[in-house]
């Protein structure tokens, strides 16, 4: 790089500089409806600093940072692609004023295209740490929010001392076998359970792998003496059962759970 072309990006570094409160408010303002706009742009044009004057990885790392950041804390404010468009808005009014500047300080075409490297590298280096956080971010609620919805799904209700029900309503895959075991067991413990109904009068549908967690759930209550009762097997699943060849003769079952209390109640 030439003499004459650092010397033109140290004009512009500077000329930076000194507009930057001035360009902080003015695109603040254009974007005030952003939360905390000012404070962002403060950053953004400080790493936009660093990464001319060539600062070997702060500058990226910064970007990263700020991205990451900005992903997290605009999550719940707004959609990925509308958050995406107005970090775009906003290096764009940026560029502008670095244009301006560029055309008023008259430098050359080779030192104009090298700010615009590396204003384009900074600036996908934020996109990308605000995409990637964002989207991490937004699975991370989805995971919590599966794990509240299969919690509540799988509730144990306690009917007497040492008796409760676990109804189950819908359909059972592995993911939601795991949660049922887990809060079977723990529940059966914390409650010193000797029974549990496992009600499926909720479940349309049995076949050999909901069969297979019904009885590992049964199984693993076993291991800490609860004994288990199923009720609620509806005659269509029933039949199903029977032509899929699933034996639950050695498990107590009752068609429904009025028909099955009675009999353990007075035990």
């Amino acid at each position: 790089m030439s003499l004459n072309i650092n010397e033109e990006i140290n004009e512009i570094i500077e000329h930076l500089k000194k507009r930057k409160q001035q360009l902080v408010k003015e695109v603040s303002e254009e974007f005030n409806e952003l939360e905390n706009m000012e404070e962002n742009m403060d950053e953004l044009l400080t790493l936009t600093v660093k990464a001319f004057e060539k600062k070997e990885g702060n500058a990226e790392e910064h970007a990263l940072k700020f991205g990451n950041n900005l992903g997290l804390t605009w999550l719940e404010a707004r959609d990925l692609d509308v958050g995406i468009r107005q970090v775009y808005e906003v290096r764009r009014s940026i560029w502008r004023n670095l244009k301006q500047i560029m055309l008023e300080l008259e430098v050359h075409l080779e030192t104009s295209l090298i700010i615009a490297d590396i204003f384009d590298e900074i600036n996908d280096k934020i996109i990308q740490a605000y995409s990637t956080a964002y989207i991490a971010s937004y699975k991370e609620n989805l995971d919590k929010k599966e794990e509240e919805f299969l919690t509540l799904s799988a509730p144990v209700v306690p009917i007497l001392e040492g008796m409760a029900i676990l109804p189950i309503v819908g359909g059972i895959d592995e993911s939601r076998a795991e949660r049922l075991m887990r809060n079977a067991l723990y529940e059966a413990n914390q409650r010193e359970l000797d029974y549990l109904f496992i009600d499926l009068s909720g479940v349309s549908y049995i076949d050999t792998m909901i069969a297979y967690h019904i009885f590992k759930i049964v199984d693993s209550l076993e291991l800490i003496g609860v004994k288990t009762v199923l009720s609620g097997i509806r005659p269509e699943v029933s039949h199903t059962m029977v032509s899929l060849g699933i034996d639950f003769k050695k498990i107590k079952t009752y068609s429904t759970l009025q028909q099955a209390l009675p009999v353990f109640i007075h035990l």
